[in-house]
């Protein structure tokens, strides 16, 4: 198993996470949803790492811009030169620090902190992020709150088989239940539905689930 301290290396991260077969299977699940966005549609990709949510989107609405945010500066630059692989105009993108506790508090890397504003976000995606949040339904509650009337929220979560568990443990990821989470999408007034991933999306299959929330036009 990977050690939880490499996490720190946006190289050595996005490195393990194409070796193993993580981006491609998550890649394909995503390419599979289906998603009722616009063209230039706005994006928030939420503890970011290497850029994997955030990015797909961004290829696959050619329109769209994203503000994608991390803990570690370094994933954030992480981000910026996988697009420059994918041949992602960097003026589409904005980049900053934030912590998941507190999700509408994002500081540029030239030092300006400024607030994300409610409804402001067409879709917001996010990949085992929240379990980290020193309040989980906190950060829940505020991250819907950032979504556009009739937008997303899409969470990769890791889900509760033993795999799941055992890497949670592993990597100090302490989530709520899942049902739990649902609740809370529900009692923000959203719509919830809950996406397992198939043998067609190995090996992210073996650890994650994803939580996809609406909230109404």
């Amino acid at each position: 198993m990977i050690s939880p301290k490499l996490y720190k290396s946006s190289r050595t991260y996005d490195f393990f996470m194409k070796f193993l077969g993580y981006e491609s299977g998550i890649d394909r699940f995503l390419t599979g949803l289906k998603l009722d966005c616009a063209d230039d549609c706005r994006i928030l990709d939420v503890g970011c790492g290497t850029g994997l949510l955030g990015l797909h989107f961004l290829e696959r609405y050619s329109q769209s811009s994203l503000q994608a945010t991390d803990l570690e500066p370094n994933f954030l630059q992480a981000t910026l030169d996988n697009a420059t692989r994918r041949k992602i105009a960097h003026d589409r993108i904005s980049v900053g620090v934030s912590n998941v506790s507190s999700p509408t508090q994002v500081t540029s890397l030239d030092g300006t902190l400024k607030t994300l504003s409610a409804d402001s976000f067409d879709l917001i995606c996010m990949g085992a992020v929240v379990g980290y949040a020193d309040d989980t339904e906190h950060s829940v509650r505020e991250l819907l709150h950032l979504v556009a009337p009739g937008g997303y929220l899409i969470n990769i979560e890791m889900n509760e088989s033993p795999t799941g568990k055992f890497v949670s443990h592993r990597y100090h990821y302490r989530n709520i239940p899942l049902q739990r989470m649902q609740q809370v999408v529900i009692d923000t007034g959203c719509e919830v539905s809950v996406s397992k991933l198939k043998l067609s999306h190995l090996p992210a299959k073996f650890t994650r689930t994803a939580i996809i929330a609406r909230k109404p036009a």
